[in-house]
């Protein structure tokens, strides 16, 4: 698949959707852009996210959290864990492996 031309929808949850989830966000585009990719990067809480992120390409989330998405990865989401979820090294780390399967599918 060539990701250059594809614009990635991304959903980043916490379980509030106020403060965490935002700053996921901004991480995200900060890597998209650095990687010269295109995305629309949406924030919400989990118990809004768990219903609608089937929806989304990516879903950023805390470990704790990943159990939440289960729904959306059975129905083609692909679910990234984040440890560290204010940690823009780990973002890019796992955005990378994701992109790097995706390009080979």
């Amino acid at each position: 698949m060539d990701i250059t031309s594809k614009k990635f929808n991304i959903l980043a949850c916490c379980a509030a959707g106020n403060g965490c989830c935002q700053l996921v966000s901004l991480k995200v585009k900060r890597v998209f852009t650095k990687l010269g990719l295109k995305c629309n990067v949406e924030a919400n809480t989990v118990s809004v996210g768990k219903a609608i992120g089937q929806k989304y390409d990516v879903v950023y989330c805390s470990v704790s959290l990943e159990p939440q998405f289960a729904d959306a990865k059975r129905k083609g989401a692909h679910v990234i864990p984040l440890k560290n979820i204010m940690s823009e090294a780990e973002i890019e780390e796992k955005t990378r492996a994701y992109l790097d399967e995706l390009s080979k599918a």
